[in-house]
C-alpha cells in the first residue's frame, strides 16, 4: 500500500521504526556514560543490539516485514555502511601511536589473520571429516577455509570502548585499534580470494594454489594501499592548488567525495575498498587536511564522524532485528535456518585457539627484534598481550560475510556467527572493565611525552572516570591550527604539500 506521496507503507514504517531506534540508542548511550565506571562499562554496541532485538519481537513471523530481513543487506553494508566508519577511523587516526606500533599492527593484521584463518580452517576440516560437527563440507577445504576467514574478522568495539574511556596505555590501546582497523580489510581479501578457488566438493588445497592465494592477496593489499595513497595525493593536490577561500560545505563534500570515490574505483578494479579508503583517509589526515579552512577541518571531522556512528549504530540495530529470525523456528517461517550447537562450540574454541596460536608467538618475535634500551621500554607486555587476544571479539565484518555464504551449509553458517557475536560482545565485552581490573592494567593515563609514555592519574580520577566514545580515544594528532606552523612533525602544513605541488602542476 502507498501513501499519497507515493513511498510504501511498509517502508515508511520500517524507516520510521529504525529512526526511532537510532534516538533512542544515542539517548540510551550518553545515559550509560554516566553510569559506567573503572570497574563495569556498557558499551552503545550492547544497547544497540538489545534495542533491536526489542523491537524485532512484534514483527516476529509477520509476512509484511519478511523483506526486512532481506539477504541483499550486505550489499547495503559494504557499500553503505561500512566505508564512512573505515574513512572515520583513517581520517581521525593518531599517526603518531599508529605508525610507532606499526610493525605489530601489521603483523597481528596481516600475518595473524592468515594464521588464524588456516588454524580454524584446518582444525574445522579435520572435525567434518570426522563427523563431529554439521555445517562445514568434510570432502572440501575450501568451505572450511572461507569459514575461517570470515570468523577471523575481528571487531572490538565493545572492548576498544572501555579501553578508550578509561585511558590505558597508548601503545595497548593503538595495538587493539590497529588490528581491528587492518583486520576488517585483510579478513574480507581472504575471504574474497578463498572464495574464487574451484568449488568441487572433492577440491583440495595444494602449495601451488596456497602459493597463488599468496600472491593474488599480497598483490590486492598492495594494490589497495597504493590506490588509498594516490587518492590522498590527488585530495591534497586539489585542495592546494583549486580549493581557495571556499565555504565549509564545499571543502567537505570536495574530502568526503574524493574519499567515497576512491572505495568504488579500488572495489571496481578488483582491490579491496575497504583498505583504500582507510589510507586515503590517513593522506588526507595528514595532507589535505591542512589545506582546507579551520571550520571546513572541524566540520569534516564532525561530519565523519557522525557518519560513522550513525552507521555503526544502524548495522548493530539490524543485528538485534536479525536475531529472532535466524535463531528461533518460530519466526523463521521459511525455515532458512537451523541451529547446531555442536559446529558453535567448536567454531568458538577454535577461534580463540586461533587468536592465540598468533597473537603469542607474534607478540614474543617482535619483543626479541628490541634488542636496544630505548626499543626495550616499548615491548608489549604480558598482561598487553593477554588483552590483546581477549580483544578478539566478532562483529560487523564476520556477520556480513555470512550473509555472503552460499551452499547448502548456509542455514548452519549464519546461526553459527550470530550466537559467537552475541555471545562475545554481550559477555566477553562486558568482563573487559573487569579484567582491566583484575590484571591490574594502568588506566588514567596522560599522554605528555614524545615517546608515547604516560603518566598516572590518582585513583580519584580513576574510580570516576567520565567514559567518552570510544572514538574520540585516538583524536587526530592536533597541530597547530596556524597553517604557517607545523603539521606532526615540525614542517608546515603548507610546506608538507609542497613536495606533492609537482603532480598539480606548478607553483602558485
Amino acid at each position: 500500500m502507498a501513501s499519497d506521496d507515493g513511498v510504501d507503507s511498509h517502508t515508511a514504517a520500517l524507516t520510521g521504526t529504525a529512526v526511532t531506534l537510532v534516538l533512542v540508542c544515542t539517548f540510551g548511550g550518553n545515559l550509560m556514560q554516566r553510569l559506567n565506571n573503572a570497574y563495569w562499562f556498557s558499551s552503545e554496541t550492547t544497547l544497540a543490539i538489545f534495542l533491536g532485538f526489542c523491537a524485532s519481537m512484534p514483527f516476529c513471523g509477520w509476512k509484511p516485514f519478511d523483506h526486512v530481513f532481506t539477504e541483499e543487506f550486505d550489499t547495503i553494508f559494504f557499500l553503505y555502511l561500512l566505508p564512512p566508519i573505515i574513512f572515520e577511523s583513517g581520517y581521525d587516526l593518531n599517526q603518531k601511536d599508529f605508525f610507532r606500533n606499526f610493525a605489530a599492527i601489521l603483523s597481528f593484521a596481516v600475518l595473524g589473520t592468515v594464521i588464524s584463518t588456516t588454524v580454524m580452517g584446518a582444525g574445522l576440516f579435520s572435525l567434518a571429516q570426522g563427523g563431529m560437527i554439521t555445517g562445514i563440507n568434510g570432502t572440501s577445504t575450501k568451505e572450511a577455509m572461507k569459514f575461517g576467514s570470515l570468523m577471523s574478522a575481528t571487531d572490538p568495539v565493545a572492548t576498544l570502548a572501555v579501553l578508550g574511556s578509561l585511558n590505558v596505555e597508548p601503545q595497548l590501546y593503538s595495538l587493539v585499534f590497529g588490528e581491528s582497523v587492518l583486520n576488517d580489510a585483510v579478513a574480507i581479501v581472504l575471504f574474497q580470494t578463498v572464495h574464487k578457488l574451484p568449488d568441487s566438493d572433492s577440491f583440495t588445497l595444494t602449495w601451488a594454489q596456497t602459493g597463488k592465494i599468496v600472491a593474488t592477496f599480497t598483490g590486492v593489499g598492495l594494490g589497495s594501499i597504493i590506490i588509498g595513497i594516490c587518492f590522498g595525493v590527488f585530495a591534497a593536490v586539489v585542495t592546494r592548488k583549486f580549493v581557495r577561500d571556499a565555504h565549509s560545505h564545499s571543502e567537505v563534500t570536495i574530502i568526503l567525495s574524493i574519499a567515497y570515490l576512491s572505495f568504488l574505483v579500488s572495489d571496481a578494479l578488483g582491490f579491496s575498498g575497504l583498505m583504500t579508503v582507510f589510507f586515503c583517509g590517513v593522506m588526507m589526515s595528514h595532507y589535505a587536511k591542512y589545506n582546507i579552512s579551520e571550520s571546513g577541518r572541524e566540520t569534516c571531522g564532525s561530519v565523519a564522524r557522525v557518519l560513522a556512528y550513525l552507521s555503526e549504530t544502524v548495522l548493530f540495530i539490524y543485528f538485534g532485528f536479525i536475531i529472532l529470525p535466524t535463531l528461533s523456528s518460530a519466526c523463521d517461517r521459511q525455515d532458512k535456518y537451523e541451529i547446531s550447537w555442536g559446529l558453535f562450540f567448536w567454531t568458538f574454541l577454535l577461534a580463540n585457539v586461533a587468536r592465540a596460536a598468533h597473537i603469542v608467538p607474534l607478540t614474543l618475535l617482535l619483543n626479541a627484534s628490541k634488542r636496544t634500551s630505548a626499543a626495550k621500554r616499548t615491548r608489549i607486555s604480558m598482561k598487553s598481550m593477554f588483552v590483546i587476544w581477549f580483544a578478539g571479539l566478532r562483529g560487523a565484518i564476520a556477520f556480513a560475510l555470512s550473509l555472503t555464504f552460499d551452499g547448502p551449509n548456509r542455514r548452519y553458517v549464519i546461526p553459527c556467527v550470530v550466537l559467537i557475536i552475541l555471545f562475545t560482545n554481550v559477555i566477553l565485552g562486558q568482563a573487559t572493565a573487569p579484567l582491566l581490573h583484575l590484571l591490574n592494567i594502568r588506566t588514567g593515563v596522560v599522554v605528555g611525552d614524545d615517546d608515547g609514555s604516560g603518566s598516572r592519574r590518582d585513583a580519584s580520577y580513576v574510580s570516576s572516570v567520565q567514559p567518552t566514545p570510544s572514538r574520540d580515544r585516538l583524536p587526530p594528532s592536533h597541530p597547530s591550527r596556524d597553517v604557517g606552523r607545523g603539521v606532526a612533525d615540525g614542517v608546515s602544513s603548507r610546506g608538507s604539500v609542497n613536495m606533492l605541488s609537482s603532480v598539480g602542476g606548478g607553483s602558485e
